[in-house]
């Protein structure tokens, strides 16, 4: 899919939308979110993204995320794109209340062409949370404890997406 996605200067501000192929050919600065899932005993979701995916098909992944688009609110362009990456996804159904903000974080990958500004959220879920894949990105979820997670994410780099930020910022928020 070439959706237009949201572009940054690289202090940060939004410049404007551009498709997402031209954007990660000419390495563009992008928003993009991760949103961490934690139920009720305090683990946290991970999903496995299908085998179709174009990057880290099959691999164990932060609960849910995506690159950021136009919303009707583009004061709120974060929290906008978690609840509808939140819906795809996972199906669920998120209040921006219900959305703590972790932080952000650059992250740059394939030869320094795509580089994203990762705005990371976590929502609490109770244990008994059902989860829809309604858009085929997900082929599975399993529920883990953060320190396995971690040490998961450094013994079994090729099981897992690389998302070694985004887990700081949740152990940071954990601590």
């Amino acid at each position: 899919m070439n959706e237009e996605i949201v572009t940054l200067a690289e202090n940060g501000c939004v410049l404007n939308f551009k498709e997402r192929l031209f954007t990660h050919q000419n390495g563009i600065l992008h928003y993009t979110i991760q949103c961490w899932v934690m139920n009720e005993d305090g683990k946290i979701l991970i999903q496995r993204r299908s085998a179709t995916k174009e990057k880290s098909a099959g691999k164990w992944d932060v609960s849910f995320g995506g690159h950021c688009t136009k919303t009707n609110d583009q004061k709120n362009i974060l929290i906008d794109n978690v609840i509808k990456e939140g819906d795809e996804e996972l199906g669920l159904e998120i209040k921006p209340e219900e959305l703590i903000k972790l932080g952000e974080f650059r992250y740059t990958s394939q030869e320094k062409k795509n580089k994203e500004m990762v705005g990371v959220f976590l929502i609490h879920v109770n244990n008994n949370q059902s989860f829809i894949f309604k858009d085929g990105e997900v082929s599975k979820v399993a529920w883990i404890d953060l320190a396995s997670l971690k040490n998961n994410i450094l013994t079994k780099p090729n099981e897992y997406a690389s998302r070694l930020g985004a887990i700081l910022l949740l152990e940071l928020y954990c601590q």
